[in-house]
């Protein structure tokens, strides 16, 4: 019984030290609204809002370039952007600018950044 016990917490200790340092992961490339602010507002930077076009004309943040994640032109409109600055990308909650940020990465970009929780959270905070 003892054996059986032992084995159980160890799968168990195993899991949570997995799903931890994948939230550690994952939390290192999601920036919350202050730290995306003083990130995009420091420099120049490249700064995504990979929403639809009828979603970016209806509010984005300032100086942001709008390519869709969705369209089939996405990589190639990507291609005047430099892959050794980072990028910041949103979209309208994070589930775009994750799929957007992992096409950055698989072309080749070093280092993405998303605004977590997308444009939505942004817009609530500043009210």
């Amino acid at each position: 019984m003892k054996k059986h016990n032992a084995f159980w917490l160890s799968f168990i200790a195993t899991i949570l030290i997995t799903v931890s340092g994948y939230s550690q992961e994952k939390a290192a490339h999601l920036l919350n609204n202050e730290n995306f602010k003083k990130a995009i507002e420091a420099t120049e930077v490249q700064l995504l809002d990979v929403r639809t076009d009828k979603e970016f004309s209806e509010g984005t943040i300032e100086y942001a370039k709008n390519i869709n994640v969705l369209e089939e032109d996405f990589i190639d409109k990507t291609k005047t952007l430099s892959k050794e600055e980072p990028v910041y990308i949103f979209c309208k909650s994070g589930k775009r600018s994750e799929k957007a940020r992992n096409i950055l990465l698989e072309q080749g970009f070093k280092t993405v950044y998303e605004l977590d929780g997308g444009y939505t959270k942004w817009e609530e905070v500043k009210k």
